[in-house]
């Protein structure tokens, strides 16, 4: 096992980048999307400024990194939920829960979400819109099968519902991070919108 100089253990090439990975969605969450960058994860990381870039060779890499790792997070919240739950409505209300959760356990990760949904920059847009598609595709397959099962009411089509879904989570992260704390009762007010919005059957 690799060991540095002084004492400690010498990361691997694949844990170093995994580790500035951290630091770097730590700085974005921070600092923003557009002013995150090396030195600031070098600071965090505890290495040179040229560690970083022998890591992320640009400013452009290392913005595709962060949102890639931004978007593989929230895509294996939403599909291990999914995977787990048969009852379509039960799923898309574990599905919100989590996504609660990952604000409170992982916010760094949904601050650089939340900017990212707003930010309507040529360089970054597309890639969040591609995103979007396959959450949107997942959220909306649980939609379908509530249909088919009769959970859920005839109307809106699933891959419409999903988008408004979607769209207020963005609300839903405003309450989490309130400075004066979440809404008293947050939970169940979330739960009865979502079920009105999703058609739920009475």
């Amino acid at each position: 096992m690799p060991v540095a100089v002084d004492g400690r253990r010498r990361l691997q090439p694949e844990e170093r980048k995994r580790l500035l990975l951290t630091n770097a969605v730590e700085v974005f969450a921070r600092r923003g999307i557009g002013r995150g960058g090396h030195t600031e994860i070098a600071e965090i990381g505890g290495v040179s400024v040229a560690t970083v870039f022998n890591y992320f060779k640009t400013r452009e890499a290392l913005v595709e990194a962060v949102l890639e790792e931004v978007e593989s997070f929230l895509l294996n919240l939403a599909e291990a939920v999914y995977a787990e739950e048969d009852n379509p409505l039960e799923a898309i209300r574990l599905h919100v829960k989590a996504f609660l959760n990952a604000c409170e356990e992982n916010p760094d990760y949904i601050k650089v979400w939340l900017e990212w949904s707003a930010s309507v920059r040529e360089e970054i847009w597309p890639q969040y819109l591609e995103f979007q598609n396959k959450l949107l595709d997942l959220i909306a397959k649980q939609i379908d099968k509530g249909i088919k099962k009769g959970i859920l009411e005839q109307g809106l089509a699933p891959k419409e519902r999903a988008r408004w879904a979607l769209g207020n989570a963005q609300m839903l992260v405003s309450m989490v991070f309130d400075p004066n704390g979440k809404p008293r009762g947050m939970e169940k007010m979330v739960e009865r919108g979502f079920d009105h919005m999703l058609g739920v059957k009475a």
